[in-house]
Parts: C-alpha cells; sequence; structure tokens
C-alpha cells in the first residue's frame, strides 16, 4: 500500500451496531434536560448486559454515568450561557492494553474547562444541595477499581465533528473477559477509519504485514503481524493489543484536540 490519505468510511455507523466485545463502538445521542440521565442509564443497562457484568458493579455503572449526564446537560449550557444543553453523546468501548475494562464516555459540545476540573472533587459544604455528583462518581470508580476522568474531545455523531469535552470512567470487566474476533477492517484501517470519521487526515504506509499510520506532526502507530505500536510526540512508544484499535484512535484525538486548546497533553489513559 503505497502513501495515501484514508476517504471517507461507514465503518464508524456500522460499529454502532457490534457487539462491544467484537470491537463495536457505540455512540447514542441523549436527549438534551432532565432526560439525559434516564436515557444513559438506559443505554449502559443494555451494554453491561452484553457483558455480564456483576449486578453491583452494573448498579454502580449506572449511578456513575447518570450523575456525568446530568453533570453534562447543567454545565455545558451554562458555561455558554444557554438551557440545558442538546449535542450530548455517550459511547462506549473495551480497552485491553493493561487489563479488561470497559470505558463509558459522555461527550458535550461545552468548552475544556482545564485539567483541574477532573481532579479529585473536595467535599461539598454542610447543607449544600449540589456539587456531590462527582465525589459520587470518584468514590464508586475507586471502590470498583475504576478511574474516570476528563479531556477535550471531537463528537462522533451529526453531520460533522464538533469540538467539546469528554468525561469518562473505566470498570474491570468480569473474570475470564477475552476480546472477541475483530470483525472488518484491520487494526491500522480501523484506526485511519475512526480518525477520518473525526474530521483528521491519518496517512496509512505500508502493505498486509506491516502497517504504520500517521497524523501529521503527531503521533504515529505501526502495525506489525497484528500489535500495534503506537508512539505520541516526546512519549516513548507504547505496545497494545490489535483488540485496542478504537482505544488508539480516542487517544488520538484526544492528543489532537489537547494541542488545539493549547494544553499539555496528560498521559494517554491506559499507558
Amino acid at each position: 500500500m503505497s502513501g495515501t490519505t484514508l476517504p471517507g468510511t461507514s465503518w464508524s455507523a456500522r460499529a454502532r451496531t457490534c457487539r462491544l466485545r467484537d470491537g463495536g463502538f457505540p455512540g447514542l445521542p441523549l436527549p438534551s434536560g432532565d432526560g439525559a440521565p434516564a436515557a444513559a442509564r438506559a443505554a449502559v443497562r443494555a451494554l453491561l448486559t452484553e457483558l455480564r457484568m456483576p449486578p453491583d458493579a452494573a448498579h454502580d455503572a449506572k449511578v456513575i454515568v447518570s450523575e456525568l449526564a446530568t453533570n453534562a446537560v447543567l454545565h455545558s449550557g451554562r458555561a455558554r450561557g444557554l438551557p440545558p444543553a442538546g449535542g450530548l453523546e455517550l459511547w462506549a468501548h473495551l480497552r485491553w492494553r493493561t487489563r479488561p475494562e470497559i470505558v463509558v464516555t459522555v461527550f458535550d459540545p461545552g468548552p475544556w474547562p482545564g485539567p483541574g476540573v477532573f481532579a479529585a472533587p473536595r467535599s461539598a459544604p454542610p447543607g449544600a444541595l449540589g456539587g456531590r455528583g462527582l465525589q459520587v462518581v470518584d468514590a464508586l470508580t475507586a471502590a470498583a477499581g475504576g478511574r474516570w476522568g476528563g479531556h477535550p474531545t471531537r463528537s462522533r455523531l451529526g453531520a460533522r465533528p464538533a469540538p467539546g469535552k469528554a468525561v469518562f470512567f473505566s470498570l474491570p470487566l468480569p473474570d475470564g473477559a477475552a476480546p472477541g474476533p475483530l470483525a472488518g477492517l484491520r487494526p491500522a484501517e480501523r484506526i485511519g477509519a475512526l480518525l477520518v470519521a473525526r474530521g483528521l487526515e491519518p496517512v496509512l504506509t505500508g502493505g498486509p504485514e506491516a502497517t504504520e499510520l500517521s497524523v501529521p506532526d503527531g503521533p504515529s502507530c505501526r502495525v506489525v503481524t497484528g500489535r500495534l505500536t503506537c508512539t505520541f510526540p516526546g512519549s516513548a512508544p507504547v505496545g497494545h493489543p490489535a483488540a485496542d484499535a478504537v482505544e488508539v484512535a480516542e487517544q488520538i484525538v484526544r492528543w489532537h484536540e489537547e494541542k488545539a486548546a493549547a494544553v499539555v497533553p496528560a498521559p494517554r489513559p491506559g499507558a
């Protein structure tokens, strides 16, 4: 394969109908206003049923995503002086590099407020009516052995990608979880298709045995016999299993948006 910029692809649309374990990347619009938390809970319930998550973990995940959706409705509109915001999205994918886990993300089109907003939250004052949502998220993810945080990114749904922010949480998968057979595109092509869908212009070089994907002046990924090795500017190469194509694509989009926001890129999730 000679060097070429990937054309538009329908892969991301097909991925929304794929099983998570088989590499699917569901992306669902959330309603604006008070309906967002309930819709997020229903979506997460369906996702975790597929993964056979224990009831306690599934309950905690629904509470966490409800808090994140509520926070997104309140703050994405407030930051722009608007009513409760539309344009909210819920995403989910699996990642495998350091351990099997599900990553659930709530996207909103509000501006990136800086990393300090997503540090370990302080206790709300006694008698306060609000401000406890992120404390709940922090406590439940920690108790389950998961992680959470936020970063700038781009939307996935709609006519064109829009800048905004993602707040995510991850929870470990049940013991014995393993990735299913990845259907469709090879890992480098899959990453490239996901990046094209987000408005980036990756370039693929090489052939079936060894393929390299790069973003101009940005990260690069090399795939040899199904193993991904990714290098971000200023960082050492990091290896990933082929099943982590979605995770790698999301890290690249995050890097791009952090650079655009003129912030120091944070450590890659899972790195």
